[in-house]
């Protein structure tokens, strides 16, 4: 039986239930799709991008683009939704062109702000990193190219309560399908581009046990994504190994979740992976 099989009875009896509710969501900030929050761009074309907010399934979409006389232009499109109804990538809406009162202006009037429709946009992603852009102004086409802008590397170093939940699934060697969970003290050392997640927990006969998750961390926009190898120990010398990915990582000051996907000889796991940050020791 793989070792990750054997943790989830243990944490289910030895973790209270109200520390089990601390376990991380999947890796998303809004509940309805992978969250397209960004700054676009084509790297190919620096100069102009597209900033994308998303809030359930309604996009807030501003585009920084160039008009014929090379002179910046703003437009903006407030209800970018799925299409059709129910796309987990594809989001289309209006596209508008603004006027207002100047910057320079000692009072702001909104009755001064006027809006033009001037034609359409439309996202289709065909990743959670990469995805076209087609727009229309004024009867004219684009198509572009665009993917996630990164300026920083987000840093997980820290200690959180949390670890993994997943469904095994294609098992064999006697090892039935299942969830499992290997959740309970989780310590992450992110420097250098690479990334390791220890997390310790106590195993279905009491043993002490760990997992070690390690592999290159690549951050793509305000995503990241860990590819690398797995081990578990449990005191006494038993060890399980196999390989993983942890894509669509998503931190703040409170934690971060990322979708998870693995195997070992026994079984391929999908699920999540995450934790709450714990609170600094005194």
């Amino acid at each position: 039986m793989p070792l990750l099989r054997r943790a989830a009875t243990t944490l289910l009896s030895a973790i209270t239930a109200a520390a089990m509710l601390c376990v991380a969501p999947p890796a998303r900030a809004t509940t309805y799709s992978t969250d397209f929050t960004d700054l676009w761009f084509n790297p190919n074309e620096s100069g102009w991008g597209v900033n994308v907010i998303q809030q359930f399934n309604t996009m807030f979409v501003t585009m920084f683009i160039y008009g014929t006389d090379t002179a910046p232009r703003w437009f903006v499109a407030p209800d970018v939704e799925p299409s059709p109804a129910g796309s987990q990538n594809v989001f289309t809406g209006q596209l508008f062109q603004t006027t207002g009162p100047s910057f320079t202006a000692t009072s702001f009037d909104p009755n001064a702000v006027t809006k033009t429709v001037v034609g359409t946009v439309t996202f289709t992603f065909d990743s959670t990193g990469t995805g076209t852009l087609q727009y229309v102004i004024n009867g004219v086409p684009v198509t572009k190219r665009i993917t996630r802008q990164t300026w920083r590397e987000n840093v997980l170093t820290g200690n959180y309560l949390g670890g993994l939940t997943a469904t095994g699934t294609n098992c064999g060697g006697g090892v039935p399908n299942g969830n499992i969970l290997i959740f309970q003290t989780l310590t992450v050392q992110h420097a250098g581009g690479q990334a390791s997640l220890n997390v310790k927990f106590v195993n279905g006969s009491g043993q002490d046990s760990q997992c070690t998750f390690t592999g290159p961390y690549t951050q793509a926009g305000k995503l990241g994504s860990i590819t690398g190898s797995w081990s578990c120990t449990v005191a006494g010398g038993a060890a399980n190994a196999g390989a993983f990915t942890l894509s669509s990582i998503q931190a703040d000051t409170n934690g971060f979740t990322g979708k998870f996907h693995g195997n070992d000889q026994f079984c391929t796991y999908d699920g999540q992976f995450g934790g709450v940050r714990d609170v600094p020791t005194p």
